[in-house]
């Protein structure tokens, strides 16, 4: 099995915006013409592609064309430029930080640590539009996707999906959550419970200077959000010891994330926690007892924060 990585600069992609900029008069996108149905199995994060039939001969369909077909404004996308896929290279760039993996010429990934910066504002993926043979499968996230896998192109005559020959990234403006947080913890006693010192979430920013070494985790819409909790000392940080695990839901009308905190070691349990979840810009300089979501006063073996997405400040 053979990967391939490629990471490349973002300026690549201003120059690329004309693959976005089509006259109305040339899109035209009817739900009768296209398929609905799932032409390979849902990607990793749950994406089922559908094929859209553009204007362009042999599936070539761009971001525009994603967008009219989804209802979406014109400028929804900011658009990536087509690049073609030939005997295990890919013929031009992607943005830097967006890291792009094929696996036998035909199973694509992508990922990225943060949102990219193009422009001064910050982009992740809202569509991927992946071709082989003479049609694209387009898988489309809701809310932007920072990573996915298990993306490929519609089957052929032989039942399995066609061999990669381009693919297309449709990028949307982020309005990133980020995740952070430091617990303190302690171990049960004979009708008490001894401190056990601190533990906070790892992650990106995090210091290796002498200090708190806490990082923060942006949090994927599309994807699974797990991210390490690390017990540290003023000097250093010593050792993963649980796990932050956050997802998002609907009830009725309300949009709840769910972040639910966990220890590995049976022996130990939260004392005062202290959990932000908001914008990057909330985050940076905050001290952590002022964090928007906390639990003080009691012990637990296990956290869990219900929180209704209007109560969080992007």
């Amino acid at each position: 099995m053979k990967k391939l990585t490629y990471i490349f600069a973002a300026l690549v992609m201003v120059a690329a915006l004309g693959s976005c900029q089509q006259d109305d008069s040339e899109i035209v996108l009817k739900k009768a013409n296209t398929e609905t149905q799932p032409t390979t199995p849902p990607s990793d994060a749950g994406i089922t592609p559908v094929i859209i039939t553009g204007a362009n001969n042999g599936g070539n369909v761009t971001c525009a064309e994603v967008a009219a077909f989804f209802q979406l404004p014109a400028d929804y996308f900011y658009c990536g430029e087509k690049i073609d896929y030939n005997d295990g290279m890919f013929a031009g760039e992607f943005p830097d930080g967006l890291n792009v993996n094929v696996t036998d010429g035909v199973w694509v990934a992508f990922d990225m640590e943060a949102p990219l910066l193009i422009g001064g504002f910050e982009y992740i993926v809202g569509a991927v539009i992946v071709k082989g043979g003479n049609n694209a499968n387009v898988y489309y996230y809701p809310g932007g996707s920072m990573g996915d896998f298990g993306l490929a192109a519609p089957v052929n005559k032989s039942g399995k999906p066609a061999g990669l020959s381009n693919l297309t990234f449709c990028l949307v403006k982020a309005n990133p959550i980020v995740i952070a947080l430091k617990t303190y913890l302690a171990t049960p006693m004979q009708d008490t419970y001894k401190a056990m010192g601190w533990a906070v979430s790892g992650g990106l920013g995090v210091s290796t200077d002498p200090g708190l070494h806490m990082g923060y985790n942006y949090y994927d819409f599309n994807g699974v959000n797990e991210f390490d909790i690390v017990k540290a000392t003023i000097p250093a940080i010593e050792g993963v010891v649980g796990a932050i695990k956050a997802t998002d839901y609907w009830e009725g009308n309300d949009h709840f994330l769910e972040v639910v905190l966990e220890l590995d070691d049976a022996n130990m349990v939260f004392a005062n926690t202290y959990l932000y979840v908001g914008s990057l810009k909330g985050y940076e300089g905050r001290w952590f007892m002022v964090y928007p979501f906390k639990a003080e006063g009691d012990y637990a073996a296990q956290r869990v924060f219900k929180i209704n997405f209007n109560e969080i400040t992007l």
